[in-house]
């Protein structure tokens, strides 16, 4: 990593980068289909901020297609 940013980092405790990836999942959030942002509990903002404090990122359109699958089958 460029020590620039190495110590951009370091010096504002990660805050711009935990922030800069929140952003970024709160956008692919927002993108995601509505049958599927109906099914989430709270604000987008903060199921992004608890994604990235939580370092995992769900696969939200493989569940649902799945789940398509599944009911299909049942049928």
């Amino acid at each position: 990593m460029d020590p620039k940013v190495e110590k951009f980092l370091e010096d504002n405790n990660m805050t711009y980068l935990y922030l800069l990836l929140a952003n970024l999942e709160v956008e692919r959030l927002s993108n995601l289909p509505f049958t599927v942002k109906k099914q989430m509990k709270g604000k987008i903002t903060n199921i992004a901020l608890e994604h990235i404090a939580a370092n995992d990122i769900p696969d939200y359109v493989m569940q649902e297609f799945e789940e398509q699958e599944t009911s299909e089958i049942d049928e």
